[in-house]
């Protein structure tokens, strides 16, 4: 497939640079990075079984919070005892 975009300047440039230093003409390079995007799963498809797991295991929202601040202060009281 073959496609027509249009981008900034800049980008242009910063693509030119990019190109150049990985030692690809930029043809290359943007086909490449376009690949790589495209084969990346999608943020939804990462946090599936998360959502799956959190909704099966009953804990509410406000349970939720409350083991992440525990679990926040516990791991800033043993990197201020790290520090001190």
């Amino acid at each position: 497939m073959t496609l027509q975009i249009s981008i900034t300047p800049e980008t242009e440039t910063r693509l030119r640079v990019l190109a150049e230093s990985a030692g690809k003409d930029v043809s290359t390079f943007v086909s490449q990075l376009v690949e790589q995007a495209a084969a990346k799963p999608a943020l939804d498809e990462l946090l599936a079984p998360l959502r799956r797991q959190f909704a099966e295991s009953g804990t509410t929202d406000e349970e939720l919070v409350e083991q992440i601040t525990t679990a926040q202060r516990a791991y800033r009281a043993e990197q201020h005892k790290k520090t001190a």
